[in-house]
């Protein structure tokens, strides 16, 4: 199975937080661009990885996942040890079902301020999913 589109969403996505993260010196409107595009980049993030985890089940034989919703895939995905925290993908969907089309303040920060423990998580996905227990140090 090719999971380059994930792998390229992470490496991007990991780019934007450290760039978010980071102490440079940005003008305002410098400093809302990174925010909005690690908002973005989340979004991408995010669905990419639940299906590209439906494929790799239903590649692995688990016929639910063929019509599974980004919920079952949760599910299942943490039945077979690929996620850890179910609770915590659930939190996710629901934070990017609610900023998708709104960037009001609140809403952006709901977003960022699980940035990290999201991408922690989708690293160990994409560990899991494809044996690359480096990637991503």
């Amino acid at each position: 199975m090719d999971y380059i589109q994930l792998k390229t969403a992470l490496e991007r996505f990991g780019e934007m937080l450290k760039a978010y993260q980071s102490d440079s010196q940005r003008t305002p409107i410098e400093q809302e661009a990174v925010r909005d595009s690690l908002i973005k980049r989340f979004e991408y993030t995010l669905e990419v990885a639940w299906k590209t985890c439906k494929r790799h089940l239903e590649e692995e034989g688990f016929l639910e996942a063929a019509t599974g919703s980004p919920k079952s895939i949760i599910r299942l995905a943490a039945q077979n040890a690929l996620i850890d925290n179910p609770q915590a993908w659930f939190r996710y969907l629901r934070v990017r079902q609610g900023a998708a089309h709104d960037y009001s303040s609140g809403k952006a920060e709901a977003v960022l301020i699980l940035t990290e423990d999201f991408y922690g998580d989708v690293v160990k996905l994409y560990r899991e999913m494809t044996g690359e227990s480096n990637a991503f140090k």
